[in-house]
């Protein structure tokens, strides 16, 4: 009996990872991986997306990004084209919310998106300019 208790708990655990591998749909997601690649993304003139609220948005952000919350992301509010360049940024560290918003991104046909991971702790950091304010919006 436990013999038959772990196999069908090892096939639990493999249904289980089999499933989140399906549910991935195409290459992972893309990582800019410091504050000066972003920089040079920046002057590629990639669309530069700050994900978090407004609020945060006021108290700084990085310099010419816009202000797409995530819990309000539409894809109106995204361009029309689909394979625009477009990094996505939030607080750093252990935020999650730019690979929330890169991914919602890539579920509406987005094929160019990417993530900083470090957001703006790790720009701020790097000793980068800062800007505060609630402008430009989408």
């Amino acid at each position: 009996m436990q013999k038959l208790t772990r196999i069908l708990g090892l096939g639990l655990v493999v249904a289980i990872a089999l499933t989140g591998c399906a549910a991935h749909d195409g290459p992972p997601i893309a990582e800019v991986k410091s504050a000066a690649a972003l920089q040079e993304q920046m002057t590629a003139g990639v669309m530069i997306v700050h994900a978090l609220d407004a609020e945060h948005y006021a108290k700084g952000h990085v310099p010419g990004a816009i202000n797409i919350d995530y819990e309000k992301m539409t894809p109106e509010m995204l361009p029309a084209e689909k394979n625009k360049p477009m990094v996505f940024y939030c607080a750093g560290g252990m935020c999650p919310v730019s690979r929330m918003a890169a991914s919602k991104a890539r579920s509406w046909g987005y094929t160019n998106v990417s993530v900083y991971e470090g957001g703006i702790k790790d720009w701020r950091a790097a000793g980068m300019k800062v800007e505060s304010g609630t402008e430009p919006r989408p």
